[in-house]
């Protein structure tokens, strides 16, 4: 604000400078009578002098007021997308547990790449102090590295639903929704097609950590059961040793799956002695929610 009342004050001393200069070039003279006693006739002043003295600064002053341009984050054409992601991880925490948790890459193309390259070059810097509380609330209350761009293999972006920041350079940037909706939806396609799996059983025994068994017979709650989807996690017997299971369940095909108390994890063990980590995402609360009944 101390910056705008600056500019108007030069603009009005400029103006004021302008108009004077005027006057001096275009001062009349000093009256001369001639020889009759009549005063010589006055000297008129340039016709518009004056007033283009005055507008002549008006240019210049409208252009110091104009904000500076946005800067722009995206300034080369965009020939490449990779969007990086953890399911159920941000990209922060994920990189943290990657030897557990797989990280995932999916490379944009067709028509999807189309619609972000014309995306991409509308994102500008948020211009904000770092150590301003605002920009403070910006950076920790919203999750901004759901997804993390890799554009021309360079230029590293993470993206929430509402804001961005620049890996590789540094700075905040707002979202576009559109942008957050194309990536969101390729990766979720992506998990849908080549990562998750659901559960492959017409029947569910379950039994808790009190060795109570609930045969699972309520169509709702079997369905229920049976949409969790679930992923493969990297991991060995040594980090869960000391885990405690909450249910077992048995899928009558040969499978049992195995879930961890207060945990997203387990272990799907097969009729062949094989068994795997996994990722089950809400497994544990519907079971408590069913027990409770």
């Amino acid at each position: 604000m101390k910056k705008r009342n600056g500019l108007k004050s030069a603009v009005l001393a400029m103006m004021a400078a302008g108009m004077l200069c005027a006057c001096e070039n275009n001062a009349e003279p000093e009256a001369v009578r001639p020889a009759g006693g009549e005063a010589a006739p006055e000297v008129t002043e340039a016709p518009g002098s004056a007033e283009e003295s005055e507008s002549s600064e008006e240019p210049a002053a409208a252009e110091q007021e104009e904000e500076p341009a946005a800067v722009k984050i995206v300034t080369e054409p965009v020939e490449s997308v990779t969007i990086r992601f953890y399911i159920g991880y941000n990209i922060a925490t994920g990189d943290a547990i990657s030897d557990t948790i797989p990280c995932h890459t999916v490379e944009v193309t067709g028509e999807d790449l189309a619609k972000i390259s014309e995306i991409l070059p509308e994102l500008s810097v948020i211009r904000e102090d770092p150590e301003s509380e605002a920009y403070g609330h910006i950076r920790y209350d919203y999750i901004n590295d759901i997804y993390e761009l890799i554009i021309n293999d360079d230029l590293v972006l993470d993206i929430g639903e509402k804001y961005g920041y620049i890996v590789s350079g540094g700075g905040m940037f707002a979202v576009p929704e559109k942008l957050f909706d194309i990536v969101d939806r390729i990766a979720e396609e992506y998990s849908e097609n080549s990562v998750y799996a659901a559960l492959d059983a017409e029947e569910i025994t379950v039994t808790d950590m009190d060795g109570r068994e609930l045969e699972i017979t309520d169509p709702d709650e079997l369905e229920l059961l049976r949409s969790v989807e679930y992923y493969t996690i990297n991991a060995t017997d040594e980090m869960f040793e000391n885990e405690r299971v909450a249910y077992v369940m048995d899928l009558h095909n040969g499978d049992q799956l195995d879930i961890f108390f207060a945990s997203v994890l387990g272990v799907l063990r097969h009729a062949d002695g094989s068994y795997e980590y996994v990722n089950i995402g809400q497994m544990e609360e519907y079971l408590n929610r069913i027990f409770a009944e």
